[in-house]
């Protein structure tokens, strides 16, 4: 038996993974929401990103059709890694007196 045999017999792994993958993206935007929250606004792109990719993720795995399914996995990923580049690249610099 190999290993995609094994897949369709054991119908637990995948939904395994996929509790652990909305798991950690709810945890990544409580963070997301909380930074967004503090005055870190570009974090709101993150937060939005993860609303994006858990309705792909979740939804998608029976209500609707396969292309909007990834346009909002991808759009969520996007988004989220946006998000959080722009606050690093315009966010507040780092105090002196902090990293001392």
């Amino acid at each position: 038996m190999t290993r995609l045999d094994a897949a369709s017999q054991h119908p637990l792994l995948p939904t395994f993974a996929l509790i652990a993958v909305v798991y950690l993206t709810c945890l990544g935007g409580v963070l997301a929401a909380r930074l967004a929250w503090r005055g870190r606004t570009a974090y709101w792109l993150a937060v939005l990103g993860v609303f994006c990719f858990l309705v792909g993720a979740l939804w998608g795995r029976g209500y609707i059709s396969g292309g909007a399914t990834f346009t909002f996995v991808s759009a969520g990923i996007v988004l989220a890694v946006f998000g959080v580049a722009l606050d690093l690249i315009f966010g507040p610099p780092f105090s002196q007196a902090g990293a001392e």
